[in-house]
Parts: C-alpha cells; sequence; structure tokens
C-alpha cells in the first residue's frame, strides 16, 4: 500500500511541510501566536499544501520527470469549504488516484473526526484489508472494485511537521471510527529525504 502511494506521500509531506513554513513566517512577520487562532494557522498550511499539490491534478505526461510512477498521477480535488466543515480540524483536501481516495486531516492526537455527517461515515464504511486480500486481482466479470479510503493526519509544533500517519478506516460505530490499520510515517519520510 504505501509503496503504491510512495510519490503521492512523499509530494503532501512536501506541500504541508512548505505550508507549516509559511504559517510560520506569516506568524513571525506579523508577531501573532499561532496558539491565538489555530483555524488561521491551519489554513494557511492547507493553503500553501494546495498550491503546491496543483501539478497532482495534471495529466500524468505533464509530471513525468518528478513521478516515478505516473500512475498515481491523479486529480486534487478541494473539498467544499463551506461552513459545514469549520468543525474539523483540517478540512479540504482529498487526493484521488486509480486505487485510493486520501483525505488530508491536521490531528493532534492521531484520530480520525467523528463520524459525524453522511460523508464521514460513507467515507470511513470499507472491507477490512485482509478481506480485500481474498478477492483475486483480475476479476473476470470485469467488475471495477471500489477505491481503498485512507486518511493521512498530520500536526505540526515548532514550525516542523510532528506527526504523519497513514490510516485506514474500517467502519464506524455510532460517532465512533473504527481503524483497520494506522502507520506512522513521519520517520521513514524524514528518512527518505535526508
Amino acid at each position: 500500500m504505501t509503496a503504491r502511494l510512495w510519490p503521492l506521500l512523499v509530494a503532501v509531506h512536501r506541500a504541508l511541510t512548505a505550508g507549516v513554513a509559511v504559517s510560520a513566517a506569516i506568524h513571525t512577520a506579523h508577531g501573532w501566536s499561532p496558539a491565538a487562532d489555530r483555524h488561521l494557522d491551519h489554513q494557511l498550511v492547507r493553503r500553501e499544501a494546495m498550491e503546491r499539490l496543483k501539478p497532482w491534478g495534471a495529466s500524468p505526461d505533464d509530471l513525468a520527470d518528478e513521478l516515478t510512477d505516473p500512475l498515481t498521477v491523479r486529480q486534487l480535488e478541494l473539498i467544499n469549504t463551506s461552513t459545514a466543515n469549520l468543525g474539523l480540524p483540517m478540512s479540504g483536501l482529498l487526493l484521488r488516484t486509480p486505487t485510493d481516495v486520501l483525505r488530508v486531516w491536521r490531528s493532534d492526537d492521531g484520530s480520525l473526526p467523528d463520524a459525524a455527517t453522511d460523508g464521514l461515515r460513507a467515507f470511513y464504511r470499507q472491507a477490512p484489508s485482509r478481506q480485500l486480500q481474498l478477492t483475486l486481482d483480475d476479476d473476470p466479470t470485469g467488475a471495477r472494485t471500489a477505491r481503498g479510503h485512507l486518511a493521512l493526519l498530520w500536526a505540526d509544533a515548532g514550525a516542523a511537521l510532528i506527526r504523519f500517519d497513514l490510516v485506514r478506516p474500517g467502519g464506524h460505530i455510532g460517532r465512533r471510527v473504527q481503524v483497520d490499520w494506522h502507520i506512522d510515517l513521519l520517520d521513514r519520510i524524514d528518512r527518505t529525504a535526508a
């Protein structure tokens, strides 16, 4: 899973890292405390990340120099930024590949947002990955399999990322999200970047 998504995960990490730096620079330049308005801090990170991830909406031929796996290059979509999303820790980034849907959220504690809306409940509802291993890649009927749903959770402190976790939800009970698996990628990404 992580090997297939690695170019995308690296791009998101770079975009978030740049966003954290932009937010820190703006706050420093104005003498503002990020803690005084956490929504502004998060939205500045989100805005810079959106700009840096725009190339993921281009066709694979346009990105051949930057990416090793053109099959993972697909579109970047922005989740509706209406006031309905203001309760999420970091709303607004949705990336799609041919095999996966990846939502990017800020999470201090590494937990997914509650299954409080129909959209989130639908996103969390999927078969556990161990059940998916029983299906064959080449379906003789030609039926298309549903994309896997993944969440990328990040957090920052002191102008640096301190969390970068890939999480596969496995349903929900009421508002409580069930997690199929949770992988901390921060050290792995940092080692690759070094």
